[in-house]
């Protein structure tokens, strides 16, 4: 089809489909035409389904459900089991394990939307793609930054955070404080990393070395510290219920001191220790059979995750009796105070050389992330060229930015902001799924349903923030309930429900609900609109300032966005196919795809 007025064809994969989509003025210059293009551009099925027939022509390796289960667990078990079951035992006691199946069954909430997009847009791209085709192309920016955070930074703040435990294991500290002085002091040492990190960009740099290698390599990499990793933690499991101390289920006072606050206290610390179970979703291209393959290797993360951390809390609190005033006690600190110092400096010296592989799997979906925004237009055409079968290129840039950050920001300043992009991702996903459902992926079809979804979210935002300072802030303060909070945050759930209730009552499903090869979650709308105020609540237990550091990124983000856009010339790819720029550099590489798939997956 020829838009009026334009010189380019309309038929798709930045999706304008409807003659309303149509009617947008893509090329015409000024603001208005450019606001219009990022909140009503949406990428088509087809286009997504062309990508994702092209990667599976690649030649390079592929990952099977055991290497996806290797980058899933590889990355979510680390600072869960060994930092935060520490952190939890002060907070909730031995109830902290109640608190690591309530977390698990947060997330689990919204990995039902993350397996059933995976399925039905099996390609590269995660949030970012599921966003654009869902919520449009602004959005999906806003999903890149969210994802962005998520891997490659948070990968820089652990390579922070590993250095750190080398330079307390062997007492030299090879850094340069930002005053000038010398670690570790007061604002640079352990608690506050002020410091320059030269051995934390050495270890971000060798990481980078490995992914550029290509999947081989890396799979190999990856699933050999996974097993080991798994090892460490059956071993921390098995010698702390040797050393069990007293009885957590004399009372309920005994097994949850702090009783229902410090478990919803502890819940929304340990959350973070299931951050990177999604992570697998940006490898689609690289699986085999994505579209049936990451569904099993989302729920193994998870399951895995949670079977791992719990088991591993519940030894750490038999190990270790609750005591008022106690402070943090990492399974390191227990083995000492049960004379087990020999348990305590294999623990110690096993942490430090596992570590890297958190390093390693949050770097390895960075490249793929940026390699469909390339392919898309969105970023420089450098990041999508593949060589035998890996984004070399954009690789290397990457991991020299991000050896940088990793060099220079301070771990304390990362995780906050890091955990903020992980919930509005999740968030993000979850009104994907809604809108999926119900016909708006790829264009705007049912108006009121996007509405709708806007509110539900809108709500939901409103009930978690007041839910949390009504009731979880002042419980874990000791100061009284703040009931006109409480009302306000209600009335938000009320709102948030109602929202999902109009949608599933007035408006047909307008997706393939029929194949048995699709996973389909449970409860939508319902489900989604839960997990959002779950994602709220605990995105309100962290501070302005991090907050505010979120922002800051996300807007320069959507400023690069907005350059890159205005500065284009090219009317938008109406063909599925990619640039030229894009094409593998080995001419045996470059696929012939030219539009869509056989698959029904919509």
């Amino acid at each position: 089809l020829k838009v009026p007025g334009s010189d380019f064809s309309a038929a798709h994969p930045f999706a304008f489909e409807s003659p309303a989509a149509i009617a947008v003025p893509m090329c015409t210059k000024g603001m208005g035409a450019l606001v219009r293009r990022m909140g009503a551009q949406r990428k088509s099925l087809e286009a997504i389904l062309a990508e994702a027939s092209r990667d599976q022509e690649a030649s390079d390796s592929k990952l099977s459900l055991v290497d996806l289960l290797g980058i899933g667990i590889g990355t979510t078990i680390g600072s869960g089991v060994f930092v935060l079951t520490g952190k939890a035992i002060p907070i909730a006691g031995p109830a902290a394990v109640v608190a690591w199946i309530l977390a698990g069954s947060v997330c689990l909430l919204s990995s039902l939307a993350y397996m059933e997009l995976s399925a039905r847009l099996p390609t590269k791209g995660s949030c970012y793609v599921f966003s654009y085709h869902c919520l449009g192309e602004l959005v999906g920016v806003v999903g890149s930054v969210c994802l962005t955070m998520e891997y490659a930074m948070a990968g820089a703040g652990v390579a922070r955070n590993w250095s750190v435990k080398m330079f307390q294991l062997t007492g030299a500290w090879y850094t340069w404080c930002y005053n000038g002085g010398s670690a570790p002091q007061v604002g640079c040492d352990e608690e506050n990393d002020f410091f320059l990190d030269p051995l934390a960009a050495l270890m971000c740099a060798l990481c980078t070395a490995v992914v550029v290698l290509g999947t081989d390599m890396g799979k190999l990499v990856v699933n050999t510290f996974t097993m080991m990793k798994i090892s460490l933690v059956i071993f921390l499991i098995v010698a702390g219920l040797t050393c069990w101390t007293g009885n957590m289920f004399e009372s309920s006072e005994t097994f949850a001191p702090k009783g229902a606050g410090g478990i919803l206290s502890a819940t929304s610390l340990l959350f973070f220790g299931f951050v990177g179970f999604d992570e697998v979703c940006c490898m689609a291209s690289k699986a085999k059979d994505p579209a049936k393959v990451m569904p099993k290797a989302l729920a193994g993360t998870l399951l895995g995750a949670a079977l791992c951390s719990g088991l591993a809390q519940f030894a750490l609190a038999g190990m270790v009796p609750y005591a008022q005033g106690q402070g943090d006690i990492p399974f390191e600190k227990a083995f000492d105070e049960r004379g087990m110092h020999w348990a305590s400096w294999f623990v110690g010296v096993a942490e430090l050389a596992l570590l890297p592989l958190v390093v390693l799997v949050s770097i390895l979906p960075q490249p793929e992330l940026w390699a469909a925004m390339a392919e898309d237009g969105l970023l420089p055409s450098v990041f999508c060229r593949r060589t035998r079968g890996v984004y070399r290129q954009g690789t290397v840039i990457i991991g020299c930015v991000f050896t940088l950050i990793t060099l220079a920001v301070p771990f304390e300043v990362l995780w906050d902001v890091i955990n903020v992009g992980v919930l509005l991702s999740f968030n993000l996903t979850n009104a994907s799924l809604v809108q999926v459902r119900y016909g708006n992926g790829g264009q705007v079809r049912a108006p009121m349903v996007s509405a709708l979804t806007w509110a539900m979210m809108g709500a939901a935002a409103v009930s978690g923030f007041a839910l949390y300072h009504g009731i979880a802030a002042p419980l874990d303060a000791g100061t009284p309930v703040a009931w006109p909070l409480v009302a306000c945050g209600l009335a938000g759930a009320v709102l948030a429900a109602g929202a999902a209730f109009a949608i599933w009552r007035f408006f047909e499903v307008q997706c393939d609900m029929a194949d048995p090869a699709i996973f389909k979650a449970y409860g939508v709308p319902f489900v989604p609109a839960l997990a959002m105020v779950c994602n709220f609540f605990l995105l309100a237990t962290i501070n302005v300032k991090s907050l505010g550091f979120f922002a800051a990124f996300a807007g320069f983000g959507v400023l690069l966005y907005v350059a890159k856009i205005g500065s284009n010339k090219s009317p938008p790819k109406q063909d599925g196919k990619l640039d030229d720029a894009c094409v593998n550099v080995d001419v045996s590489e470059v696929s012939t795809a030219d539009g869509g798939s056989e698959g029904n997956h919509v």
